[in-house]
């Protein structure tokens, strides 16, 4: 395959990608059959499955790249910054972006669907205990400095603080009157407060 058939393929899937976590988004998962995501982009759906053999491996290839995509920024934090002003920014930031091309809604329709699906659940547990050991990470470097209590558990501190985020998002989500910026400085206190020694 040449460079620019490798270009055009990966194009063409991101494209996919994106119109699938729109109509996913909008319709949900069970109400977004693979023929509409074929038409969504001007695809035969026989050609759709050259791409994805289903619609577990949109979902799946979503939780991958925004995982991916998130522990990538974690790796990539400035060690001279606070560790405890990185976990804040951390968090805010899969609050305010759960990684293009999600929305809030579709990571709420995400959850639910692993809850009900196996085989997603194992591919969405594998990510999060990867997130999770990079945030981890972030909890030992600040407990080292002396920034947080330091005898917390920092693996149940990660699913404690992850389960926050997730409650935020799904705040997002659905109440459209919410506006995650204006409690951002009331959230960040009340994490420092229960992380402080």
């Amino acid at each position: 395959m040449t460079t620019t058939r490798k270009q055009k393929k990966v194009a063409t899937q991101i494209q996919l990608l994106e119109s699938a976590a729109k109509c996913f988004s909008e319709k949900g998962f069970r109400g977004t059959g693979m023929a509409e995501l074929a038409n969504s982009v001007g695809m035969s759906t026989g050609n759709l499955y050259r791409y994805f053999p289903d619609k577990e491996a949109f979902i799946t290839t979503l939780v991958e790249d925004e995982m991916s995509g998130a522990i990538t920024k974690m790796n990539d934090l400035d060690d001279s910054e606070s560790p405890l002003r990185n976990i804040l920014g951390v968090i805010s930031s899969c609050i305010f972006d759960p990684g293009y091309p999600m929305d809030h809604r579709l990571w709420i329709e995400i959850l639910a669907e692993t809850a009900r699906n196996e085989r997603l659940r194992t591919v969405f547990k594998a990510n999060d205990s990867r997130m999770r050991t990079a945030f981890k990470h972030l909890l030992q470097q600040a407990m080292k400095k002396g920034l947080i209590a330091d005898d917390i558990d920092p693996d149940g501190t990660s699913i404690w603080l992850y389960a926050l985020v997730d409650g935020m998002i799904a705040r997002t989500a659905i109440d459209p009157d919410f506006d995650f910026s204006v409690h951002i400085d009331l959230f960040n206190k009340l994490v420092t407060k229960a992380l402080s020694k």
